[in-house]
């Protein structure tokens, strides 16, 4: 009698509990999900529009633009160091060791500068590794969403990280928080095979834990080292002995990623050693070196970061929670993701360093358990995210637009109150990118939302091609404008108009390593800090500080003038220079 009243209450498109526990074990062993719960043929998003959605994406902004502050700056410093004396064992910025990150970034970085210095500059060059970075950590979160959820999932799984607010800026930026992303991608790969395919899945999770603890240090070995020990301790179904043999595989392969470099390094010098082990990683977490090196985790630092960093992957990923919670013990992709994230808040808020590009690894699971609920929404929800998309992102491109053809019909800068307290006074130019790349971008991105306004998925698909057509118009219309704001070079060739014919060397007081490698990079000098060396026994004393706190009386006694200036529309950080008026200036 229930089986003749059932789809009154259910609806047609009920399925049985035992065929919904049938897929999640099968999930939970690593097979993909049977053709008839992936999405349907009519409403899947083509390859062709797939990849043209993603290079859209990925691709603007990468190059055109000077190293920005705070973290390009001394990115590309230990970049240059290694273009400059080849040392690949002891990352360098502005002539001082920086110890702060492995150099697995630097690395790639280099070797993209090189091989492209026929075309680009340098630091476009470099800013390459990190497209070359987040193809990888697309395709492999796209395969492992795919491997898990089943065909079609794949794709939305990388909208899903695409779409999040965290990575529209960080995953076009030198950083090396992009490769420890990449790390945890390609471990989850080897996750989804571990007990069908351990020799494979050994030797992926090895890559994955080596590239993320090149990019980061032991961040990445300690998070997935311990999520790998949880599965098993939490989840019978990853009790089985092929999951311990692909992890005793990875155990012995990843060895060469964790004992070369820091092999060397010690060789090297054992103090540089102990300065990257103990200050920069567990100094960090435990705090005891914060004071030194910065990145203070202030209260509720979490609370306020995590909501808009990972949106809106993670209502979907809550979503997707919701609707399998009763089937959570038998479905692998959802364990996994439980298991990472929750390791991954542990550390994050455990740890006495807090920057929100440190929750750049927390996408990866947040995406996984997010790429179903794009596809399953309901009708209405999926309706109203589509309109939503192109309304905000509809809005906002106009506004890019309309910003820039006032500035270039009138030919003069816009005194805007909401503008001035961030851009400076600055006409575009009209280049190739204004006339030919930005209209194709535009047209492009209509297109797509006009050819997905039926297809299942609607919402991320419009969500994703609005960021990336706002992205993209940013990187094309307004970018020399942002960078005449944010790039060091304008400012430090000024300094060099001010810089007398002969002088012995710079002093330098206050500068950090962001300013000091964009004047190794601009002007070819490299200061000697005041706060390492105070005796040294330079003509010139180069000042940064705060506009509002100029450098006192006492401390300028005997030194004259020279110079002083600061970025475009910094209202904050200003540069003073100094000269010994009680010593005759030599010749070097």
């Amino acid at each position: 009698m229930f089986n003749d009243v059932r789809p009154l209450f259910f609806g047609a498109r009920w399925k049985p509990l035992s065929r919904a526990r049938h897929w999640f074990s099968k999930a939970a062993a690593g097979a993909p999900a049977p053709q008839a719960l992936a999405p349907e043929a009519n409403a899947k998003l083509s390859v062709a529009t797939f990849f043209l959605i993603a290079a859209a994406y990925l691709l603007p902004g990468l190059v055109g633009h000077d190293p920005w502050k705070q973290d390009e700056t001394y990115i590309f410093g230990a970049v240059q160091h290694i273009l400059d004396s080849g040392d690949w064992v002891v990352p360098t910025v502005a002539g001082e060791p920086f110890m702060e990150k492995p150099p697995l970034y630097y690395w790639i970085a280099a070797g993209f500068a090189w091989l492209c210095s026929a075309w680009l500059p340098l630091h476009d060059g470099a800013r390459l590794a990190t497209g070359f970075f987040m193809v990888i950590t697309c395709g492999s979160a796209g395969w492992a969403a795919r491997r898990w959820w089943g065909d079609g999932y794949g794709r939305f799984g990388v909208l899903a990280l695409l779409a999040c607010l965290g990575i529209v800026l960080y995953g076009h930026l030198m950083l090396t928080d992009i490769p420890v992303l990449t790390g945890f991608a390609i471990a989850s790969c080897a996750f989804a095979v571990a007990r069908t395919r351990p020799i494979v899945a050994g030797l992926v999770l090895s890559v994955g834990v080596g590239v993320g603890f090149l990019a980061k240090g032991v961040l990445a070995p300690g998070v997935l080292g311990l999520t790998a020990i949880l599965l098993p301790c939490i989840f019978r179904a990853w009790r089985e002995p092929r999951y311990y043999r692909a992890l005793a595989i990875a155990s012995l392969a990843v060895l060469p990623w964790l004992l070369i470099w820091p092999i060397a390094l010690y060789l090297r010098s054992p103090a540089l050693f102990f300065d990257w082990i103990w200050l920069n990683n567990i100094g960090r977490f435990l705090g005891f070196s914060v004071p030194l090196l910065g990145a203070a985790h202030p209260g509720g630092f979490w609370a306020k970061t995590i909501p808009w960093f990972t949106f809106p992957a993670l209502p979907l990923a809550l979503v997707s929670l919701w609707r399998h919670r009763n089937m959570i013990s038998l479905s692998g992709p959802i364990q996994f993701s439980l298991v990472l994230s929750g390791v991954l808040m542990s550390v994050l808020t455990l740890s006495a360093s807090a920057r929100a590009t440190y929750a750049l690894p927390l996408l990866l699971p947040v995406c996984l358990l997010a790429a179903p609920a794009t596809l399953t929404l309901s009708s209405a929800i999926d309706r109203w995210w589509d309109w939503s998309a192109r309304f905000l992102f509809g809005t906002l491109a106009a506004a890019i637009w309309t910003v820039w053809l006032l500035m270039v019909a009138y030919d003069r800068p816009l005194h805007w109150r909401w503008l001035d307290g961030y851009l400076p006074a600055f006409v575009p130019p009209l280049d190739f990118d204004a006339i030919v790349v930005a209209p194709l971008l535009t047209m492009v991105a209509i297109g797509i939302i006009w050819r997905g306004s039926k297809a299942r998925g609607r919402g991320v698909i419009s969500w994703v091609t609005g960021l990336m057509l706002c992205w993209a118009l940013v990187s094309t219309l307004w970018l020399e404008w942002i960078d005449y704001a944010k790039s060091y070079r304008s400012v430090f060739s000024s300094l060099q108009l001010a810089l007398p014919q002969t002088y012995r060397c710079v002093a330098s007081s206050g500068l950090g390593e962001s300013e000091r490698a964009m004047l190794r990079y601009v002007l070819g000098i490299n200061t000697k800090r005041q706060e390492i060396t105070p005796t040294a026994d330079c003509d010139l004393l180069l000042i940064d500080g705060l506009a509002a706190s100029p450098p006192s009386r006492s401390k300028v006694m005997n030194l004259e003038l020279l110079w002083e200036g600061a970025r475009p529309s910094d209202l904050r950080e200003r540069f003073w220079l100094y000269k010994d008026i009680n010593e005759s200036v030599r010749t070097p």
